[in-house]
């Protein structure tokens, strides 16, 4: 995982500014939890690539904005379904909206469907980059 951080950008002690994605999201009626704001700090504006071995191929883009600014509803209705404030993060795969809640959960949905990439984002970014032989991560979810 470390080499696929390297390559997107990373390095330890990485921190951008996101008050603009702040103030572009609330004005479209978001809220966030302090995981979300701690992760676009560090992670914000990176690509997370999975190898080119790893089939499927997977990736995070981190941008909140690009991939969420249109999408507060649906946030909404996250929180209503699962009791907890999940903030926008970005695209997973470059088609698929990605949360991070309030307890470091990540998701990405698609039409009726929710995949869980993590229980936390370190769970979530290796799965992105290595994949796993876990259960399925995937759940209906109409209500999308």
């Amino acid at each position: 995982m470390w080499e696929a951080l390297r390559a997107a950008g990373w390095r330890a002690g990485r921190r951008i500014e996101t008050e603009t994605w702040t103030q572009r999201l609330v004005a479209v009626g978001f809220e966030f939890n302090d995981v979300a704001i701690a992760v676009w700090a560090e992670f914000g504006e990176l690509t997370i690539k999975s190898p080119p071995a790893r089939a499927p191929s997977s990736s995070l883009h981190l941008d909140p904005v690009d991939a969420c600014i249109d999408a507060s509803a649906e946030a909404q209705r996250l929180r209503r379904r699962y009791g907890e404030n999940y903030s926008p993060l970005g695209m997973w795969s470059i088609q698929y909206r990605s949360y991070v809640a309030a307890s470091g959960r990540v998701i990405a949905v698609g039409p009726g469907f929710l995949w869980q990439l993590g229980t936390s984002f370190a769970e979530a970014l290796s799965y992105v980059v290595d994949g796993d032989g876990g259960p399925d991560r995937t759940e209906r979810a109409p209500w999308l």
